[in-house]
C-alpha cells in the first residue's frame, strides 16, 4: 500500500481538539478469552488486518492550514504483553498522540488458562461500528494464523477507497433535498442545545488540559446480564412498543437521578437539565465495505429530574424523540454545525475546548456485535482456534464536566454495560453504586416494576 493522505472531516478535527493529556479521546474494546493467546498468531493476525484499515495506521500532518491523515505503511500497532490475573481492571494506558503515534495499540494480559486483549483506539479514527469491524477481522485472522480452514472462513471484503468519501455520509443532492424538511424541523433541537444549560452529574474540579490522565485510566465498572435477563429486556421492550435501546436510555436516566440524590450534591434542583449524548451511526448501505472510521453524529436528550417521577412518560418521550431523530437523520445536524464552525478561524478549537458543561453523560450502544462472524460457536460463543471468546467490554470516552459514560453491547445472548468514570470526580464506591443502581433499574423494568 502506497502512502495515502486524506483530509480530516469536521468531526474528526473536532475530536482532535477535544483530545488533551488530561482527557484522552480514546475508546476501548476488551476481549475476554478462555485459553492462552498464541503470541506469534496474534502478531501475525494484527499484521494481516491493519493494512485493511488505513486510518488506524495513520498519523496527523498539517499541510497548509488543513490537517491530514497520512498513512504509515510500515508501522504496526504496539502490543504490550503482561502476565497476571484476567478479568480485572483494564490495563492502565495513556494518551495517543497522533502527531507521533498511530491510533491503535493493544494490551494483552495472560493467565494460565485465560487471556484478555484490550484494544485502544483514538476516537478520531474509529467509532463503535469500526471497533466491531476490526474485532471481527482480528478473530478471523487469528483463527487463520492458527491453521483453521473452512470455505466460509475468510476476511470479509473492504474498500479503503471509500474512505475518501466518508464525509459525504451517503448523501447525494437529491437525498439531501428529500431530508431537508425534517432537518429544518431539527433546527429547534439546535436552539434548545444552546439555550439550555446542562449540569454535570457531580460537582468536580476540571483538570488542566496539560495534566496527566488519572493513573487508572480508563477507570471502568462492568455489569453483564444473564441470557434470561437479556431476553426479558427485549421481550419487555416489544411489549411496551419501544426499542431495547430506548429502555436502556430511560433506565440510565432513572439510575442517574437516584444516584445523584444519594451523592450529597447540594445542587439537586429538579428543574436542572441533565443532557445525555447519544451517538448515531451515519453509515448508509453503501458503506458496508468501509474500513474502520468515525462516521457517527451526535444527538442530545435533555431531561430534568422531576421528569423521572413518571417512568412510563419518560420512556415514551425518549422513544418518540429517538425515532424522530432516526427517521429524519437528525444526527447529521451536529455534523453540519461542526462544518459551519470549521469555516470560522479557530471555530472548532474554541467549541471543543469550551470551559463549561455541554454534556452530562454519554450512552452508546453497539447492539449485537459479531453476529455475522463466520467462526464456529460453542454455546453461542465464538471459537477462534484455541480460544473461546467469552465476553466483550466496550468503553466510551470521558470529557471535562462529564464524569460518567456508558457503553452497551450484546454478545452471545448477554447484554454488557460498561461504565467509564473519572476517578478525579467519582470514587470507586460511587462507581460500584452507580452500576448496581442501573442493574437494579433494568431488573425492575423487566419485572414490570417501573
Amino acid at each position: 500500500m502506497g502512502t495515502l493522505a486524506l483530509p480530516l472531516t469536521a468531526f474528526e478535527e473536532f475530536l482532535i481538539w477535544e483530545d488533551r493529556p488530561a482527557y484522552p479521546c480514546s475508546i476501548f474494546a476488551r476481549l475476554r478469552f478462555s485459553g492462552r493467546i498464541d503470541r506469534q498468531a496474534l502478531e501475525s493476525a494484527v499484521q494481516a488486518i491493519v493494512p485493511r484499515h488505513p486510518l488506524l495506521i495513520s498519523c496527523l500532518e498539517t499541510r497548509g492550514r488543513r490537517p491530514f491523515w497520512v498513512v504509515q505503511p510500515d508501522t504496526l500497532p504496539q502490543i504490550v504483553w503482561a502476565k497476571g490475573p484476567t478479568g480485572q481492571a483494564m490495563p492502565a494506558t495513556g494518551r495517543q498522540n497522533l502527531r507521533k503515534q498511530i491510533g491503535l495499540r493493544l494490551f494483552v494480559v495472560e493467565s494460565h488458562d485465560s487471556s484478555d486483549v484490550t484494544l485502544q483506539f483514538h476516537h478520531a479514527c474509529c467509532d463503535g461500528a469500526g471497533i466491531a469491524v476490526v474485532v471481527n477481522d482480528l478473530l478471523i485472522a487469528y483463527a487463520l494464523a492458527k491453521g483453521v480452514r473452512s470455505p466460509k472462513l475468510k476476511l470479509p471484503p473492504l474498500d479503503p477507497g471509500r474512505l475518501a468519501r466518508r464525509g459525504d455520509y451517503g448523501l447525494t443532492f437529491w437525498k439531501l433535498l428529500k431530508l431537508l424538511p425534517g432537518q429544518i424541523a431539527g433546527v429547534q433541537g439546535v436552539l434548545r442545545f444552546f439555550c439550555r444549560k446542562p449540569y454535570p452529574l457531580l460537582p468536580s474540579r476540571v483538570a488542566p488540559d496539560d495534566d496527566a490522565p488519572p493513573a487508572e485510566f480508563p477507570a471502568t465498572r462492568t455489569h453483564t446480564f444473564t441470557r434470561e435477563e437479556t431476553a426479558a429486556l427485549h421481550e419487555t421492550a416489544v411489549q411496551l412498543g419501544v426499542g431495547a435501546n430506548d429502555l436502556l436510555a430511560r433506565d440510565i436516566f432513572l439510575a442517574l437521578g437516584e444516584w445523584r440524590a444519594r451523592s450529597g450534591d447540594g445542587n439537586q434542583d429538579d428543574g436542572a437539565w441533565l443532557r445525555m449524548m447519544v451517538p448515531i451511526d451515519l453509515r448508509s448501505r453503501g458503506d458496508r465495505l468501509l474500513p474502520a472510521a468515525n462516521m457517527v453524529g451526535s444527538v442530545f436528550l435533555d431531561r430534568r429530574s422531576r421528569e423521572f417521577e413518571d417512568p412510563g412518560k419518560l420512556l415514551a418521550g425518549i422513544a418518540g424523540e429517538l425515532q424522530y431523530i432516526k427517521d429524519h437523520r437528525l444526527g447529521l445536524i451536529f455534523i453540519y454545525s461542526l462544518r459551519a464552525l470549521g469555516l470560522l478561524p479557530g471555530g472548532l478549537q474554541r467549541n471543543a475546548r469550551r470551559d463549561q458543561c455541554t454534556v452530562s453523560s454519554i450512552f452508546s450502544n453497539l447492539g449485537k456485535v459479531l453476529r455475522r462472524c463466520p467462526l464456529p460457536k460453542e454455546h453461542g460463543r465464538l471459537v477462534a482456534g484455541d480460544l473461546i471468546l467469552e465476553q466483550i467490554d466496550g468503553v466510551a470516552p470521558i470529557r471535562p464536566y462529564n464524569c460518567a459514560t456508558f457503553l452497551a453491547n450484546e454478545y452471545a445472548g448477554r447484554l454488557t454495560m460498561t461504565l467509564h468514570y473519572d476517578p478525579r470526580a467519582v470514587g470507586a464506591a460511587q462507581a460500584d453504586d452507580l452500576v448496581s443502581t442501573f442493574a437494579r433499574r433494568v431488573q425492575a423494568s423487566v419485572s414490570g416494576k417501573s
